[in-house]
């Protein structure tokens, strides 16, 4: 019985009662009824008052505790539009149901226009899969915890949405999917800054040695895995530091970008190009067959660092010196290849710069062993 039918069924019978207790109070007035007959219908007369009272009391706690249940709704409808969480409620095909303010106000659609949407027309492309896997597996009973996905924005722009959904269950089976989300785009940006940080240089934007080391693991385990051949090579500039002290660091700095973007350009997709500090560099060239042909990639960075700098207005000239170990030739770990490249690039150092030498059991050992992280 709805509370309307209930307010209604209360208020007739208690207008009944009322109506028997005023009929025998006339009655009474009236003197139509002897005493013996009055004093036969007084039990009906305080029955029918009792009635009438019970009734009242019902009505009016029946009444406030509607009025007490309206407010509640409205206290919680309130919460649901205004909280700072978006909020999001579904079909089991995906259509969407309700949104909350926030919701709107981040994505820039306007309740209405998402109510003829399907959650899926803003799910982004590379997250379409993942999260429709997601929801068949919410929809058995299968899937749950926290996971991330990526919305499209009215205007185009991606947010990253961190969050969770539940299921209503009518008649046995899922009815709605319910999620609640929080925009993390900017806690992804910085996070993602941070990882930038701690794996790259900062000046250059080049890997760091953690990078490198983890970037020259990999290229040794292809190469022993497909039989080929990875080359390591120490590039260090000639008169850097008479360079930096005649004209300044911030030439200096300015010369050290433009010497990494000329070595990116010389360098094929999967080779890496990295700086440890200083002017010193390292090369990772992968998947090399044959030794012969690495000088062809090394003489092309050589001569591209040759060429005049033109910093400030300033022609600036400068040069490199090269040194290459190779594996499994060399060395068969990281740091084993570093040092024996280093020591190539000082024989290089020692006939004058600008040149290039290969590392050989004859290059003479440094004191100073130099080690990656």
């Amino acid at each position: 019985m709805t509370s309307t039918n209930r307010q209604i069924t209360m208020t007739l019978s208690a207008a009944g009662a009322l109506s028997a207790i005023i009929g025998y109070l006339y009655l009474i007035e009236k003197s139509e009824l002897s005493a013996s007959t009055l004093f036969l219908f007084m039990p009906v007369g305080l029955t029918s008052a009792a009635i009438a009272a019970l009734l009242l009391v019902c009505h009016l706690r029946s009444d406030r505790q509607n009025r007490q249940l309206s407010d509640q709704q409205k206290l919680f409808s309130d919460f649901i539009h205004h909280a700072q969480d978006l909020i999001q409620v579904v079909d089991t095909r995906g259509n969407i149901l309700y949104v909350n303010n926030i919701w709107q106000e981040t994505l820039g659609y306007t309740r209405a226009e998402a109510s003829r949407m399907n959650i899926f027309d803003i799910i982004a492309e590379d997250h379409q899969s993942i999260c429709q896997s997601r929801f068949a597996e919410l929809l058995n009973g299968q899937y749950k915890g926290c996971f991330e996905v990526t919305y499209q924005t009215r205007d185009g722009q991606s947010i990253t949405l961190e969050g969770n959904c539940s299921y209503s269950i009518k008649n046995g089976k899922p009815h709605m999917i319910r999620g609640i989300f929080r925009d993390i785009s900017q806690r992804r940006e910085q996070d993602e800054h941070i990882l930038q940080m701690a794996y790259h240089d900062m000046l250059t934007n080049l890997p760091n040695r953690f990078l490198l080391n983890d970037r020259l693991s990999q290229a040794i385990s292809q190469a022993r895995r497909y039989h080929q051949k990875t080359a390591l090579v120490y590039v260090d500039l000639d008169s850097f530091k008479q360079i930096n002290d005649h004209h300044g660091h911030a030439v200096g700095d300015i010369l050290l970008q433009k010497t990494a973007r000329r070595m990116q350009d010389c360098l094929r997709e999967n080779d890496t190009v990295s700086r440890i500090g200083g002017d010193e560099f390292l090369l990772i060239l992968t998947g090399i067959r044959d030794r012969n042909d690495i000088p062809k990639i090394v003489d092309k960075v050589r001569i591209a660092l040759a060429a005049p700098y033109i910093i400030n207005s300033l022609r600036i000239n400068s040069s490199a010196s090269m040194g290459t170990a190779i594996y499994p030739l060399d060395g068969v770990d990281p740091e084993a290849l570093l040092n024996q490249a280093d020591q190539a690039m000082y024989m290089a150092k020692k006939q004058g710069g600008n040149t290039h030498c290969f590392y050989t059991e004859n290059t003479p050992p440094k004191t100073k062993v130099l080690r990656l992280v």
